[in-house]
């Protein structure tokens, strides 16, 4: 059980490098070094926009759908649910393979149940207990309040 325990933190360490694209950076712009001045030729800048223009409904259908595709093994559908800067951190490919580590050590995917779902500043945070053999994870997946996008995607043990 112990195993299972670390396999789950492991992936979800795992999951977590490949999303740390998707927080907030607070490293300072790099500079120009012959003129002092900012480069912005790359900087991308978001805007956390607070207010959501879709409702709870639509986003819950949109990570239910991403949950559905997963199970389904179609990654490439998966994929294309998530935002741009989801897409840039991780590939249909890398997507399988972290659903077909899940499978391999804990059983096949038989479902998942909503638990909870929070908005916070232009996301919605849904929580679904996901069962795989007869093991429970926890899938928290954001989605982006004005686009239905997923902007983040976790999965840990249960508390």
């Amino acid at each position: 059980m112990k195993g299972k325990h670390l396999t789950i933190s492991i992936l979800s360490i795992l999951l977590m490098i490949l999303l740390a694209a998707c927080g907030g950076s607070d490293s300072s712009p790099e500079t120009d070094n012959d003129t002092g001045q900012e480069n912005n030729e790359n900087e991308e800048v978001y805007e956390i926009e607070e207010e959501v223009t879709i409702t709870a409904e639509e986003a819950s259908q949109a990570s239910e759908a991403f949950l559905t595709y997963l199970d389904e093994g179609d990654f490439d559908e998966a994929e294309a649910l998530l935002d741009e800067i989801m897409a840039s951190e991780i590939s249909s490919m890398e997507l399988e393979a972290i659903w077909t580590q899940l499978e391999t050590e804990f059983g096949e995917f038989t479902g998942f149940d909503y638990v909870d779902n929070q908005q916070i500043e232009g996301y919605y945070s849904f929580i679904y207990e996901g069962t795989f053999g007869d093991h429970i994870v926890i899938l928290n997946l954001t989605m982006n309040g004005n686009t239905s996008e997923v902007s983040g995607f976790f999965i840990r043990p249960p508390e």
